[in-house]
């Protein structure tokens, strides 16, 4: 899930050509359930929308995602929705759809435009507990094997899959008072030659259905940091 987060991250400064807003007062965590909780037990209801306001590096942007949940069976679920971004009025918002799908190079992937939002088709497909088994986002498809180590205490490794690329991560989570933490990096046991270093930061909270209801995301990459906010409405 962290990869599908991160991308969309990335298309924030699609975002930030329609509002330019003051800085976001620092952001707080809402707590919830915590590592005492049976996670494996947890079965979380279909046809729920959840929808989470987005921030990046302190200044809000015009950007919704919006997902619905559908139970596949007692251990799979899809949550299925979009990436809403609002785009300043004009009169030519098709042209501006289109130009945004060839920047991304989106060849079959339908961007529609709803009034002055533009809408990006965004799935993810996790276990019970809320670890991603597969996302995909425009161009970014990946899937995770076994899955990937949302809300797992302690060291867990696990592989993400982008094509015909691969790569190894090892992860390390506590939790306190509901909130948890988890840093993401490449697996120095699987290191491959030439691939990145850089590590990503998750501080976040999941309801009684393990299900997200905030999170910071911090990635360190060649020596910048950068960071962006999910909080649940």
């Amino acid at each position: 899930m962290i990869r599908l987060f991160r991308f969309i991250s990335a298309l924030f400064v699609v975002a930030l050509i329609a509002a330019c807003a003051p800085p976001a007062p620092p952001v707080s965590i809402r707590g919830g359930i915590g590592q005492t909780a049976n996670l494996d037990a947890i079965r979380p209801p279909s046809g729920v929308t959840y929808r989470y306001q987005m921030e990046t590096d302190g200044v809000p942007v015009p950007v919704e995602l919006r997902l619905r949940s559908k139970r596949r069976s007692a251990s799979v679920y899809d949550y299925r929705g979009n990436l809403t971004i609002l785009l300043p009025e004009a009169d030519n918002l098709e042209e501006i759809g289109r130009l945004i799908g060839e920047t991304l190079k989106v060849d079959d992937i339908k961007i529609g435009i709803q009034g002055n939002k533009l809408l990006i088709p965004v799935n993810l497909r996790t276990d019970n507990r809320f670890r991603s088994l597969s996302s995909s986002l425009v161009l970014l498809e990946s899937k995770y094997a076994p899955h990937d180590c949302f809300a797992v205490i302690g060291t867990c490794r696990y592989t993400a899959f982008e094509g015909d690329k691969s790569i190894a991560l090892v992860a390390e989570t506590t939790e306190k008072n509901g909130v948890w933490r988890t840093r993401t990096k490449p697996d120095p046991r699987k290191r491959k030659p030439g691939q990145q270093t850089g590590a990503q930061s998750l501080v976040y909270s999941i309801d009684k259905n393990a299900v997200l209801i905030d999170m910071v995301l911090t990635s360190v990459r060649g020596g910048q940091r950068s960071s962006v906010v999910f909080r649940r409405k």
